[in-house]
């Protein structure tokens, strides 16, 4: 606590005003870095009415946005274990939310497409952990490519699993 009141410049009195344990630290942390991701998420969303627009742009955005944050979600992933019990369920809660609305841009990419896939939930979970493996992977699938490289390939992924035409992809990423 003792260094975070140094590096936040706030004496360690003021500190405990505001936080009462380390695990207060990390649900701040991870609620700052959720809103980010959620706050870009939803612009993109508004920006653009066709789904594969949304799904293009959103995977984009926020793969960039994971990087730039790539510290905090590797801390986030690797502590929340350690949150109080109710923390960790607005946590999940919030997690459960931003999935739910990826699953509702895969159904309708997939019906404008009339490709069959059922499983919306599970492709939704896919692209969102997909979208953060730059801050959990980047270590080792950075050895082979670019950042720029890695978030084309995603999109492209994605788009594949969706069932996006080939032709439809190469207008979006060339």
């Amino acid at each position: 606590m003792r260094e975070i009141a140094e590096a936040s410049q706030i004496t360690l009195g003021n500190l405990y005003n505001y936080i009462d344990k380390k695990e207060d630290i990390l649900f701040l942390i991870h609620n700052d870095v959720v809103d980010k991701i959620y706050n870009s998420f939803d612009k993109i969303i508004k920006s653009y009415k066709n789904p594969v627009e949304q799904l293009v742009n959103v995977v984009g955005e926020i793969f960039d946005l994971t990087c730039e944050l790539k510290d905090e979600m590797l801390f986030i992933y690797t502590e929340t274990k350690s949150l109080k019990r109710q923390q960790m369920h607005t946590i999940l809660q919030r997690e459960s939310r931003f999935v739910s609305t990826f699953e509702t841009i895969v159904e309708k990419v997939v019906k404008k497409r009339h490709i069959k896939l059922i499983e919306y939930d599970l492709m939704a979970n896919i692209i969102v952990f997909a979208m953060a493996i730059y801050p959990l992977r980047g270590w080792n699938i950075m050895l082979k490519r670019s950042k720029e490289e890695l978030r084309e390939s995603l999109i492209k992924f994605i788009l594949r699993g969706v069932g996006v035409p080939e032709r439809v992809i190469n207008k979006y990423i060339n």
